[in-house]
């Protein structure tokens, strides 16, 4: 019923979920973060892809600390924590961030960013092939988001949507390290 209600309510704002790209509500993971001390941090990752504005990018244009976000236009959830990037974007200059946009249609995501603030690189993920390499999100719920070291190893990972407080707390910590 609660997955009926989520569908008529996005549906009703305009947006169009992918069908079948959620499980059933009852299977949601929770949302929750997980830390990753630096003895226990297992090596650099890549994430490359064709880019939501045409091009490729890659993890050697973001150097130093990364936050990648896996989101989609048609996520309620994923649209409540763009003010948040927006907002780290502003008061962490040296922190680079990357979209992986997941099964979104490209015009709706083009669209999207357009009427948005906030300004960084957005990687074309249809079929969720990144985001699930780069382990960026819990089965196939949205939002997902990951923040890289220095080093681009994964030191914190968020299921679900962000919160500023630990993100503020863990961009800190990474900028000591």
């Amino acid at each position: 019923m609660a997955s009926l209600c989520i569908t008529m309510l996005v549906a009703g704002c305009g947006l169009k979920v992918p069908a079948g790209y959620r499980p059933s509500q009852s299977a949601a993971p929770s949302a929750s973060l997980i830390e990753i001390a630096i003895n226990d941090r297992e090596g650099p990752i890549e994430i490359s892809g064709p880019g939501l504005n045409g091009g490729d990018v890659t993890m050697q244009e973001l150097p130093g600390i990364v936050i990648v976000n896996a989101w989609a236009s048609w996520c309620p959830p994923c649209r409540e924590e763009w003010p948040i990037f927006v907002e780290i974007q502003n008061e962490f200059p040296d922190v680079n961030l990357l979209g992986l946009n997941e099964a979104d249609d490209k015009g709706a995501a083009a669209e999207y960013l357009s009427s948005q603030e906030g300004s960084w690189p957005h990687i074309s993920d249809p079929n969720q092939a990144i985001a699930a390499k780069a382990d960026v999100v819990q089965g196939s719920y949205l939002p997902g988001t990951i923040i890289l070291d220095q080093q681009h190893r994964v030191a914190a990972k968020f299921i679900g949507p962000v919160n500023k407080e630990d993100l503020t707390r863990i961009l800190n910590q990474l900028d000591a390290e």
